[in-house]
């Protein structure tokens, strides 16, 4: 991954920033001494990776991270400075995520935090991060609400449901699915993209004729299948458009092929699972999903990622793979631009408006810390494998990815 083409400009504006956050903070403050420390010209520098590692056992996460920290310090490091790693578990829980919040914002020597999962963990954690002055980058939380908080130091590297619910109706619309029923998991995050794909489909190109919702323990399928089936007999349904997690989503596609309902299935990248091929008992075929790295993605970044994951780990990455090994490059391509690790000054350079560049592209971030200029793959499932279709026209087919067994279900 080259270097971030970030300016000049943005390097001095990002040294100034640091000089009023540190005067305007008292000597002993743990913003203060982490500013300080991190402007150090020697020492590791230390990066916090928030997530609930103990619940989340599958998936090429972990993978992903390390592999970015070992190519970065094999090329010297940050700035001449080495880049570890240090975990924190917040167990998909509230009061978890606030603990390792604590844990690493009264750390001096943590100069960033990537993670959370979880948007409902996500939200209150980056509370703690923003008022400890430490940055932090989250691969997964999605939920709008996370930066529109007013907080200065906090990003996502994703797209929000928004983002993601306008990306799928054009979606829809290139595939001719005018009349969509969207089905949601009666949960924030299953409520959110809803109303983002609804929101998103306010032109002519795509109507919604029906919505309907089911328990995050998988409750409520008869009536939902018997809500689907009113509406296509009545009004017709092109499409339907799932906003849910699996394993539950994979009951909610097996329940509308056994109830009789075929028209095509799409959702976001939380489907993007191998969970959901397994939990569907095989009626996942041809259903459509969203994701922020397929392997067969032709683009020249994504593919010397995938040469160098399998040259290392002997396998092909998943999502996750690239969403860890991103967020580092990410981090390490705006200290070096700004010429500092310290948290404000790297966050003035996140927001100056420059480019990094990921695994598929470059991008960048806009003022409330939304990653912007960033698309998403999407793929179709076929023999029980993700097959990638890019943006364009799913109908086509291309070359099968067989789904890993390690793969983990998004976040939220």
């Amino acid at each position: 991954m080259r270097t971030a083409r970030l300016s000049t400009s943005a390097s001095a504006a990002a040294l100034l920033a640091l000089a009023l956050f540190i005067s305007a903070c008292g000597p002993d403050d743990p913003a203060t001494l982490r500013a300080e420390r991190a402007a150090q010209a020697e020492g590791d520098l230390v990066i916090g990776v928030a997530w609930p590692w103990e619940a989340r056992t599958v998936g090429l996460y972990a993978e992903g991270l390390d592999m970015a920290v070992e190519e970065v310090n094999a090329d010297g490091g940050v700035l001449g400075r080495p880049i570890r790693l240090v975990r924190g578990d917040d167990g998909e829980s509230v009061d978890g995520g606030r603990l390792v919040a604590q844990r690493f914002a009264d750390d001096p020597d943590v100069v960033a935090v990537i993670g959370h999962l979880n948007s409902h963990v996500t939200i209150p954690a980056a509370d703690i991060y923003e008022r400890g002055g430490l940055l932090m980058l989250t691969p997964a939380s999605t939920a709008p609400e996370l930066t529109r908080r007013g907080h200065r130091h906090v990003f996502r590297s994703v797209h929000d449901d928004e983002d993601v619910g306008r990306q799928m109706v054009d979606l829809a619309a290139d595939n001719g699915w005018r009349r969509v029923f969207v089905v949601y998991v009666r949960t924030a995050y299953g409520e959110g993209l809803a109303t983002a794909f609804e929101g998103a489909a306010t032109d002519s190109r795509v109507d919604v004729v029906g919505r309907a919702a089911y328990g995050s323990d998988g409750s409520g399928l008869d009536a939902l299948v018997d809500d689907i089936r009113q509406t296509r007999d009545a009004r017709g349904v092109d499409a339907v458009f799932l906003a849910g997690v699996p394993p539950e989503a994979g009951s909610v596609i097996a329940a509308l092929r056994r109830g009789g309902v075929g028209a095509p299935i799409f959702g976001g990248d939380a489907l993007d699972t191998v969970e959901l091929v397994e939990s569907a008992g095989g009626t996942a075929e041809g259903v459509y999903v969203a994701s922020v790295f397929h392997p067969d993605d032709p683009r020249p970044e994504s593919q010397a990622f995938r040469q160098a994951f399998e040259a290392r780990y002997g396998e092909a990455p998943d999502s996750w793979a690239a969403r860890g090994y991103e967020a580092v490059r990410v981090l390490a391509q705006a200290m070096e631009a700004a010429g500092s690790a310290a948290p404000g000054a790297v966050a003035a350079v996140l927001r100056d408006g420059g480019q990094v560049r990921g695994i598929t592209g470059p991008f960048g971030f806009d003022d409330k810390g939304d990653v912007v200029g960033k698309r998403l793959v999407t793929a179709v499932i076929r023999g029980g494998a993700f097959q990638y279709h890019g943006t364009g026209d799913m109908a086509s087919t291309r070359v099968e990815v067989p789904v890993h067994p390690t793969s983990t279900p998004a976040g939220d």
